[in-house]
């Protein structure tokens, strides 16, 4: 069993209202071998939402495109992800890249002009922290 983001499977939560939808990972959805998450969504944001970028990293900053602070939502919603994934025993996730949320090896910088920095997401940095293995949609291999 392992952790993935929601828009992974084919649910519509992405920022956009849409998926962002892997087969592999709908077919393991499926099969019952997913615990599906949406940090964002958990935390109280709204399907479609405006555009989240980390904006500051000490303090922690995420800030809307259009200027609202979300910084709060973006860690209720990554600490009630994480008690799912531990209340699971799950040990891998697989998350989607450049989110502000699952964002795992590169995240955009803050500016929303869509430059990719090396970064990792709220969340993505919460299951690092806890010791869960931490892939994107591209780079997970099956069995590691």
């Amino acid at each position: 069993m392992i952790g993935v983001s929601r828009c992974l499977c084919g649910d519509c939560c992405s920022y956009r209202g849409d998926s962002n939808l892997r087969e592999r990972f709908q077919l393991m959805d499926k099969e019952g071998k997913v615990i599906k998450i949406c940090p964002e969504v958990m935390g109280g944001l709204p399907i479609p939402r405006v555009p989240a970028e980390i904006v500051n990293e000490q303090p922690l900053m995420v800030m809307t495109k259009d200027g609202r602070d979300v910084t709060q939502e973006f860690v209720t919603g990554a600490r009630v992800a994480l008690a799912i994934l531990k209340m699971h025993h799950i040990k891998t996730v697989v998350l989607k890249s450049r989110s502000p949320s699952c964002g795992c090896g590169t995240i955009y910088d803050g500016t929303f002009s869509s430059t990719v920095i090396d970064g990792n997401g709220v969340f993505a940095r919460m299951c690092l922290e806890e010791g869960i293995a931490v892939y994107n949609e591209d780079n997970y291999v099956e069995d590691i």
